[in-house]
């Protein structure tokens, strides 16, 4: 049995985020996967082009050594576009045997938690794959309303309405009555008390504090204590402001506190987060900057009890690799999600391997056009779970035709 590939394409566009989709063809036959948003990943198609024709999809662990040996000296974007290649054939293959994707790896978990990620009292603006914000002009161009990356400590982001502690508590009620049983805010906020001084430090002041402790106490009282809450710090503050603001969140009983501090980006520094997990209440979560397992087995001394890959940046291989190490040291599996349906799905079909499963993310709630592009056309989350079906390969196609109404140069 062989399933040679024949051709393989790549289209890059803006969402909400930038999302980068992936197909991988044997003859007529195709399967679709999807890459993290990075720079330049539409470039990179000649070259990985070159790298797969030829080869029979069904010897997939030798494809992604080959892309990675060959992408070694290209730093870790490269990481996302052989993410998403790995889906794409994944989904070719599971098309070809005419099973989910879920069964041919082994999952026994059909039905998957989603926690909503709620950004703030409304939903995240566009952002493109530098993490500038966008405008999108007609569903189709996008233009960059600012050349500040939105995370970090170079913000421009003034208090509004939006991070008022009434916007905070209405938007987790209406996520509620969806039937989300898990929900993450955006806490890196501006306050009524900003000081772009203290930010550029990664420091908060006692009033800022104590306003992200009513927010957080507010959504506590009106959500009661059956709903999971999270918070999203995005590697925004220095090592003291975290210990304050974790000691000062304790009482509410956060299911987990995420990326506190710069120590998860470039070069990890995970001793970092060794001095805050060990003195924080709260589990840490971390793991979207993440590559490789191997990456999360050195994780492990820095005693963070929760993990966060992201499936469009690891693929599925090295996603499940990650996956039993979670198991074996008992782990918790919430995996961060910022992609299309594609990426959606992939990662819910992966997580059905998980021992530790918490929650994965969904991160489009309030994109329109979310359900849209994909067929058959069917509401993807219902009551904040997802249900993994007998539909061969991830379940869910690309609908390009669909597409075309956002995208009038999608030439997948």
């Amino acid at each position: 049995m062989e399933l040679k590939i024949t051709d393989f394409k790549v289209f890059t566009t803006q969402a909400n985020f930038e999302w980068t989709f992936v197909k991988v063809y044997s003859k007529d036959l195709y399967g679709v996967g999807e890459a993290g948003p990075a720079p330049g990943l539409k470039g990179m198609e000649s070259e990985f082009k070159q790298l797969l024709l030829g080869e029979d999809a069904f010897k997939i662990n030798r494809i992604e050594q080959k892309l990675r040996y060959a992408t070694l000296y290209s730093g870790s974007t490269t990481h996302h576009l052989v993410a998403g290649t790995i889906i794409a054939i994944y989904d070719l293959i599971t098309k070809y045997l005419n099973i989910p994707l879920y069964k041919f790896l082994g999952g026994d978990r059909d039905e998957i938690r989603v926690y909503a990620d709620a950004h703030a009292g409304n939903g995240l603006e566009a952002i493109n794959s530098l993490l500038l914000p966008v405008s999108l002009c007609d569903n189709k161009h996008a233009e960059i309303r600012s050349n500040i990356p939105i995370s970090g400590r170079l913000t421009e982001d003034k208090w509004e309405k939006e991070y008022s502690v009434e916007a905070f508590v209405k938007r987790a009620k209406d996520l509620v009555n969806e039937g989300y049983t898990a929900i993450k805010f955006d806490l890196d906020i501006p306050t009524p008390y900003l000081n772009l001084g203290r930010i550029r430090v990664g420091d908060l002041s006692l009033k800022d504090i104590d306003f992200m402790i009513e927010i957080i106490k507010a959504i506590r009282d009106s959500i009661g204590n059956e709903i999971d809450l999270m918070v999203d710090l995005h590697w925004r503050y220095n090592l003291n402001t975290v210990l304050r603001l974790c000691k000062a969140l304790s009482p509410y009983r956060l299911r987990w506190i995420e990326d506190p501090t710069p120590a998860s980006i470039g070069l990890s520094n995970f001793d970092e987060l060794r001095i805050i997990a060990e003195r924080c209440n709260t589990p840490i979560a971390i793991g979207e900057t993440l590559y490789s397992y191997q990456q999360f087995k050195d994780l492990i001394p820095s005693k963070i009890l929760v993990w966060t890959p992201d499936i469009a940046k690891t693929g599925i291989i090295e996603g499940r690799r990650i996956i039993e190490l979670a198991s074996m040291y008992d782990i918790e599996f919430s995996p961060h999600n910022i992609g299309s349906p594609i990426a959606t799905m992939a990662t819910a079909h992966l997580s059905s391997l998980s021992n530790t499963l918490g929650a994965m993310e969904f991160h489009a709630h309030d994109l329109p056009f979310w359900n849209e592009i994909v067929r058959p056309k069917k509401r993807i989350i219902d009551h904040g779970f997802i249900k993994l079906n007998d539909e061969p390969g991830l379940g869910i196609d690309l609908d390009t035709d669909a597409a075309k109404k956002y995208w009038d140069d999608i030439d997948l």
